[in-house]
C-alpha cells in the first residue's frame, strides 16, 4: 500500500508541512560490525551520547531526520524508537541496504533471491522493521519510511548481486512509494541509477543522490542531474580531505543560480 503523500516516521505517518527543519541523511546509531571491523570509527552505539545530540539539534531548531543506515546493516530499531519518544523528534528509518563490503558473508543479502529481498524490504515499510542482531532480530510495530540504496566503484552492473539488491528494490519503491535514498561512491554514476530507476517506471524526484559533493564534484553534472528531476545531497562542508570549503561553496553558490535550490539538500 503506498504511502499517498504521507512521510512514514518510526513513531507514526505525518503529512510532509509537519516536517520542520529536516536533515535527509544521518547515522543516529550504528551497532558493532562488519563496519566497525573495516573502519573502527563506523561504530555508533552509545544510546546516551547520540540521545544528547539529538537534544542539542532539537534546541538549534531541529524537528526531523532521516537515518540512513538500512535494517540488517548496523541499523539499531529499537534505539531509534526510543530516542524518537524522548525527543519528540520525527526520525526515519531506513530499509534497503548498503555497499555489500559492510555484510558478512552469510548475510542475507547474499544467499536471499531478489523476490526474497524486495519481501524483506516491503515488509519493514509496510509491517515493521526488524529489530538489531544485537537485540536478537525480531519485528516490530514500528516501520521504516525511506529506501535506502548504495552504488559502489563500478556501477550497479558490477556483480550479481547488485543487480538483484537494484531490481528488488525497484519493486520495493513501485509497492510502497518511498522516496531512494542513495549512497554514491567515486566512479559511480548517478544518471545510471536514475536511468535504472526510470526504466522501471520510477519517476527520477523519487531519487535523493547522496554525497556528490565529494564523489564527483563536477557542477555540470550536478546541474544536469537536477534539471532531470532528482534530489541532490551534499554533506561536504568542512570535510577538507574531500574538497575544500572554497570548492563546495562554489558548487553550491552555482546550484543555487542556476535556480536548483528546492532539489538541493
Amino acid at each position: 500500500m503506498a504511502l499517498e503523500g504521507m512521510v512514514r516516521t518510526v513513531l507514526g505517518d505525518i503529512a510532509p508541512a509537519d516536517l520542520g527543519w529536516c536533515q535527509c541523511h544521518e547515522h543516529v546509531f550504528l551497532e558493532k560490525g562488519r563496519s566497525f571491523e573495516l573502519h573502527k570509527a563506523l561504530l555508533m552505539d552509545d544510546y546516551e551520547k547520540s540521545q544528547a545530540e539529538l537534544f542539542l539539534y532539537k534546541n538549534a531548531g531541529g524537528s526531523a531526520l532521516v537515518d540512513a543506515q538500512p535494517g540488517g546493516g548496523g541499523r539499531m530499531a529499537e534505539r531509534m524508537v526510543r530516542a524518537a519518544k524522548a525527543t519528540g523528534l520525527h526520525l526515519i528509518a531506513s530499509a534497503g541496504f548498503h555497499k555489500t563490503v559492510f555484510y558478512y558473508d552469510d548475510s542475507f543479502l547474499f544467499r536471499e533471491s531478489e523476490e526474497q529481498l524486495a519481501d524483506r524490504f516491503i515488509r519493514e515499510i509496510e509491517e515493521g522493521m526488524l529489530s538489531s542482531q544485537m537485540d536478537g532480530e525480531r519485528r516490530l510495530p514500528e516501520k521504516a519510511g525511506i529506501l535506502k540504496v548504495a552504488v559502489d566503484e563500478g556501477g550497479l552492473h558490477r556483480d550479481a548481486t547488485y543487480e538483484k539488491l537494484f531490481h528488488a528494490a525497484a519493486a520495493t519503491v513501485k509497492a510502497t512509494g518511498v522516496s531512494i535514498l542513495a549512497h554514491f561512491e567515486k566512479n559511480s554514476d548517478a544518471f545510471e541509477v536514475l536511468r535504472f530507476f526510470e526504466d522501471a517506471g520510477i519517476p527520477a524526484n523519487r531519487l535523493l543522490a547522496c554525497h556528490l559533493d565529494r564523489t564527483r564534484h563536477d557542477l555540470g553534472y550536478h546541474k544536469e542531474l537536477a534539471a532531470a528531476g532528482a534530489y541532490l545531497e551534499y554533506d561536504t562542508i568542512n570535510r577538507l580531505k574531500y574538497v575544500s570549503n572554497e570548492q563546495e561553496i562554489a558548487l553550491i553558490q552555482g546550484m543555487l543560480e542556476a535556480g536548483y535550490q528546492d532539489q538541493l539538500l
